[in-house]
This record gives structure tokens, C-alpha cells and sequence, in this order.
């Protein structure tokens, strides 16, 4: 239902609608994690397939695993940077806590791989994490220019994708390595589980997506209220999106190599994998069509609310000051 405030919206009334908004999406986004994600590494994964098929892993694929490792583990630098930019803003503070704590037990997840696959001794694991935790990673400083409210979700609606497809492929290829077929055997239907690290992937690529759900439902409510600065945030994302902490963890040389070789994540499959189908799915379209969005909201007068402006289905704004079946609120 749209909301409509007597007179012209005003910034801050914008912005109480919106973390009105946002304090229902968390709602729903706190059960579901408790709900239905709830999962524990060490008690959930298939640890005992993971040793009996680990030496079929390949050297690529465990140095591409061990740099999943070094990035989640930023875990902690992530939350706090973004709480402190999100300071008095209480829905995404506790959205941003709440996502720290799925997002931790990913690295957990990569560290048992690693070790049940005897690819790394609990020694070598515990090396390498202390080597990522000597870098303090901070938005500001690895991503110039997203280190605001807005960016952090922006940015954040095109990582998680972005991990999500990384993680996917990765669960295809850990599967081909233990010769299976890429999609589940019926008694891996029967479990709900794959095999071995491939079952790990699985369930982490579920958060992730979750995930990636989450922030687009808080990015759609921005694009209603502020849509000129929402919409001009994605395109600054999309010009210099990189994953985080990609460059700063130790084996970072290696990863590259690795990414190369295997053709796991290309710019090819960012454009077409994560960007596009983020783009389409909000109304955009393309990057042409954003473009021509941007220029169109940078014109709307002030004070419009988000019964006045919406993105048609030929993907352009379309204006209406005669707002049907409204409900109004004080503002």
C-alpha cells in the first residue's frame, strides 16, 4: 500500500518511511535465519564424505577454497564498519547484525572443508586466518566512494549475488571432481544434502542468496523514496564493483591464477550472472536503461513520494499526482 503524507515529503519524513519499511523486512529476514537457515557448521555439514572424497579435490579448487576462507573471515570488519556508518539508524543495525552471524559460520564452513579434505592441517589453517586478521579491511579504504548507508547496501545486493554464483560454481565443480553428476542423486534428494563439500557449498549458497534477497527488498524500498540517488548508487557500484578483501588475503596471487585457469568467475559471467538479472529484476532493465533513469530522476521535482513515481513496465519513470487506494500517515 503506498503511504502518503499531507503536503510535500520532506527528507526526513522519506527517511521515517523507509526504516519503517526496512523494521518489516528484518522481521521477516530475523525469522527466517533462526527458522530456516539455522544451521551449525560442526555439527550439519557431511564431514565424514568430506574426508572419504577429499583427495579428489584438485589443487585449483582448494586454493580457490582457502581464499573463501581469507574473505569471510573479514567477517568482523564488515560488521563493524558497517555499524558504525549506520549509527541511529536501528533497522539496519540489527539487520547488519544478524547477517554477521550467518555470515560467520561461512568461514567456519571453509575451514572444515579444508581440514576433513586433508587439504590444510589445523596448523596451516590457523597460519593463514592469522595472516587476514594482520589487515583491518574497512569500506573507505577498499571500496572509495561506497563508504556511506546507501553504498554499503548497494554494494551489498551485488556481492551477495556475486558470492552466491561463485559458491554455486564451485559446488558444480567440487561435484565433477568427485565424479558425480552435476545435479543431485536421488538419495542426495532424499537428504536434502549433497555429498561432502559439495553439501557445504549447498548450504552456504542458500544463505547467500537469502541474503542477496534481502538487501534488493531494502534497495527497492531506497529506489521508491529516493530513487535519483538509489538508482545513481547502483551505477557508481556497477562502474567499480570488486568483491571484498579479494586483493588482501595471503594467497591472493594464487587465487588468480586459479580463477584463471578454471574460468570459475569471469567479467563475462558478472555481467550476465549477477548484474543483469539484479538490474532486470528491479525494473531497470539494462545499464543503457539506467543511464536514461538517472537522467529522469535527476528532473523530479522535490517533494514527490513514492505513490507519485514509479519505474513503468517499458522500464521508465512514470509519474502520477493523482495517487489511487493511498493510506495516509502523519509525517
Amino acid at each position: 500500500m503506498p503511504l502518503v503524507v499531507p503536503g510535500p515529503w520532506t527528507s526526513e519524513a522519506k527517511l521515517r518511511a523507509i526504516n519503517k519499511e526496512i523494521g518489516v523486512v528484518f522481521v521477516n529476514y530475523f525469522r527466517d535465519a533462526l527458522k530456516i537457515r539455522n544451521w551449525i557448521p560442526w555439527d550439519d555439514l557431511p564431514l565424514k564424505q568430506m574426508h572419504e572424497y577429499g583427495h579428489l579435490l584438485s589443487p585449483d579448487t582448494i586454493t580457490i577454497i582457502l581464499a573463501y576462507l581469507g574473505v569471510e573471515d573479514y567477517v568482523g570488519d564488515y560488521v563493524e564498519d558497517g555499524l558504525s556508518m549506520l549509527n541511529g539508524q536501528r533497522e539496519r543495525r540489527n539487520s547488519q547484525l544478524v547477517w554477521g552471524m550467518e555470515e560467520l559460520k561461512h568461514a567456519e564452513a571453509w575451514a572444515l572443508v579444508l581440514l576433513y579434505s586433508g587439504a590444510k592441517t589445523q596448523e596451516q589453517i590457523d597460519d593463514y586466518r592469522d595472516q587476514v586478521s594482520a589487515h583491518k579491511w574497512t569500506m573507505r579504504e577498499n571500496h572509495p566512494g561506497l563508504d556511506t548507508p546507501l553504498g554499503l547496501l548497494v554494494y551489498a545486493m551485488f556481492q551477495e549475488r556475486a558470492t552466491y554464483f561463485n559458491y554455486d560454481q564451485m559446488r558444480k565443480r567440487i561435484r565433477s571432481e568427485y565424479g558425480l553428476p552435476e545435479t543431485a542423486t536421488k538419495e542426495e534428494r532424499g537428504k536434502n544434502l549433497q555429498i561432502g563439500a559439495a553439501g557445504a557449498f549447498q548450504i552456504v549458497s542458500r544463505d547467500e542468496i537469502a541474503h542477496h534477497g534481502i538487501f534488493r527488498e531494502v534497495v527497492r524500498i531506497h529506489m521508491r523514496y529516493q530513487p535519483a540517488a538509489t538508482l545513481e548508487m547502483i551505477q557508481k557500484v556497477l562502474s567499480g564493483f570488486t568483491m571484498p578483501a579479494l586483493y588482501l588475503i595471503p594467497n591472493a596471487v594464487d587465487l588468480e591464477q586459479a580463477m584463471r585457469r578454471t574460468k570459475l568467475h569471469t567479467p563475462r559471467n558478472q555481467v550476465t550472472e549477477v548484474n543483469n538479472p539484479i538490474l532486470e529484476s528491479l525494473g531497470i532493465g539494462d545499464r543503457r536503461n539506467l543511464e536514461r533513469l538517472i537522467q529522469q530522476a535527476r528532473m523530479l521535482p522535490d517533494g514527490l513520494g513514492p505513490e507519485h513515481v514509479i519505474i513503468g513496465e517499458a522500464g521508465e519513470l512514470v509519474l502520477s499526482m493523482t495517487p489511487q487506494d493511498a493510506q495516509t500517515i502523519d509525517a
